[in-house]
């Protein structure tokens, strides 16, 4: 949802004997009209104006410790089971509602999609050595199923036939057409794939786990493989000659991911018991960390291709980064509504991709992509330019930064983004003024920009925190852009009369802790709504006046009526009358 910029905020105005005059306060140029002791700005230019707090974000340009929310695709009727990269610009996905879908990541947009069968499916690969096909796996009702097509049209290549059961995973040898598969029928298969999928049979079944086997992955090297099992064991083995060489124990339930680390030093294994343990694969006797923190299973991991940084995916809706040498955590990702299922890494690290319960992909960029200015930090300034692009294509001229989840037009999305990044390492209950210092270059964003924005988030329902961001970048523009007060005032409440909800503005001459009080018309007292510690200014706008849902302290609507509400400001109080009518 769009807006257009409009460089003049619109205003009540007293009727009176006005002249013009231009202001300067604090780096802002005003156009006000002066009049019989009142002054009202009609222009809010955020001229040569740095906005920076203590959520202003020190950015290390090439870290992998810091990845946010950029983009999330949707298509997916069910739940995501698998994601895999054909390359860095083409993303497969396939989900228990049996669709292989193929997305175009330089524009966000699914480039096709198609059936491949009734089954459940549980797990896709692609091999480096030939990207022309994807494998999918799964199964329903005991019958096992693997099937193989083309990557640029789905077009069905035939299945592979011999395991007994469902078939839980996949993995390719690297630079080759060798499959593992893993399946409850408790054997692990390796394939010599060709075009045609009916010719392909096992060339070995691997023996030895006690219970389904959930996880199966190649070495990089690929002279190893290893599994994990409901039995709750990992295992390495010999793929060449089928020996069992290690037996991984530890973990005390089922394991449902393997990963090996891009030098082969180290193996990494996800389980059911919420926990993650890293192992050296030469000497396995115990592991070498066991990682703590998800509240769920942990269902995928995966390792940074060029950091030491492992990637985590677990039940409990989260993504965790930690530090693969050290086992520390790093970030927890949040953002899915439902477990995650699987996540992987395109080539250079740059992009980490996450399915869920909740039916949805999201991408995961690091703090550089969201840093617009290109400055190295990210703050309020990058807001600012975002709102400078806000409505613009990036075929029209828009800042190519601007439009942050790349799909083509800058609008509330690039802006959610943003606002999270910027409050990334800040308390949402921060009350810290912002520090105000110059900067050289001019911004042309109003007031009625952020209320806008602000309106266009809550359309989208965007989180607490983006607004809470939005409406302190209002607060101070606002702030700024209008004189103190000369007296502390309470204003008439709108609508009213009104049902259910009505906003009661306020100025304030001096900082004050500020508490309303609802009462009936017989004094008893229906609601408290403390405000805190204000700062001196004007409290008129939807985002900055108290707010009253109509409701008691019970969270019970209260009847309609005349209702009173008394504003605290230090030593000041006031009250005025209110109607409800239902």
């Amino acid at each position: 949802m769009c807006c257009q910029r409009n460089n003049n905020l619109r205003a009540a105005q007293r009727k009176t004997e006005n002249k013009k005059s231009e202001i300067q306060i604090g780096g802002f140029t005003h156009q006000a009209v002066l009049g019989k002791g009142c002054i009202q700005m009609r222009k809010i230019s955020l001229s040569i104006l740095t906005l920076l707090s203590i959520f202003t974000l020190t950015l290390p340009v090439a870290s992998a410790e810091e990845y946010f929310h950029t983009r999330t695709l949707k298509g997916h009727k069910f739940s995501v089971s698998a994601v895999a990269f054909k390359d860095d610009s083409t993303l497969v996905s396939v989900g228990t509602d049996s669709v292989l879908h193929f997305w175009n990541l330089d524009t966000g947009a699914p480039d096709w999609h198609t059936e491949v069968g009734l089954f459940l499916i549980s797990d896709i690969a692609i091999s480096s050595h030939d990207s022309r096909f994807v494998v999918y796996a799964g199964g329903l009702f005991f019958r096992p199923y693997i099937g193989m097509s083309y990557t640029d049209d789905g077009d069905i290549r035939g299945y592979l036939v011999g395991h007994t059961n469902t078939v839980n995973a996949l993995s390719f040898k690297p630079g080759s057409s060798t499959l593992a598969s893993g399946s409850d029928d408790d054997t692990i298969r390796i394939w010599d794939l060709t075009w045609d999928a009916w010719k392909s049979r096992p060339v070995r079944t691997l023996r030895g786990h006690k219970n389904n086997v959930e996880a199966v992955v190649w070495s990089p090297d690929g002279t190893r493989l290893a599994s994990g099992s409901r039995d709750r064991t990992v295992r390495l083995w010999n793929p060449d000659n089928g020996a069992n060489t290690a037996i991984l124990r530890g973990h005390t339930n089922t394991v449902n991911s393997v990963a090996w680390s891009p030098d082969g030093t180290r193996l990494a294994s996800a389980s059911n018991d919420d926990t993650i343990r890293l192992w050296d694969p030469t000497d396995t006797d115990s592991p070498l960390y066991v990682l703590e923190g998800h509240t769920g299973n942990v269902n995928t991991l995966a390792f940074h291709p060029t950091e030491a940084i492992l990637a985590s995916g677990s039940s409990d809706d989260t993504i965790r980064l930690w530090d693969a040498t050290t086992g520390l955590h790093k970030a927890t990702l949040k953002g899915h509504t439902g477990g995650v299922n699987t996540i992987a890494w395109n080539s250079d690290g740059s992009l980490l991709v996450s399915g869920s319960n909740d039916d949805t992909i999201r991408l995961w960029e690091p703090l550089a992509a969201v840093d617009v200015t290109g400055d190295g930090s990210v703050t309020y300034l990058d807001i600012i330019e975002v709102g400078e692009n806000y409505g613009k294509t990036v075929v029209d001229g828009a800042n190519p930064r601007a439009d942050v989840n790349k799909d083509g037009v800058v609008n509330i999305e690039d802006l959610i983004v943003v606002a999270k990044a910027v409050d990334s390492q800040a308390p949402v209950d921060s009350q810290a003024a912002p520090i105000l210092t110059q900067n050289p270059h001019d911004f042309s964003v109003t007031a009625e920009d952020v209320q806008q924005w602000i309106q266009n988030a809550q359309d989208v329902s965007a989180d607490p925190q983006t607004i809470v961001i939005l409406e302190r970048l209002l607060a101070v523009g606002t702030r700024m852009a209008q004189p103190t007060p000369e007296k502390t005032v309470l204003l008439a409440n709108y609508p009213n009369p009104f049902n259910p909800e009505t906003w009661i503005p306020y100025q304030l001459a001096q900082p004050a802790e500020v508490v309303v009080f609802i009462h009936t018309a017989n004094g008893a007292l229906v609601r408290t709504l403390p405000l805190g510690e204000m700062p001196a200014g004007v409290y008129q706008s939807r985002a900055r006046a108290a707010y009253w849902d109509g409701k008691n302290a019970h969270g019970e609507p209260v009847a309609s009526g005349v209702y009173f509400y008394t504003l605290k400001a230090g030593q000041f109080t006031a009250t005025r009358k209110m109607l409800i009518r239902k």
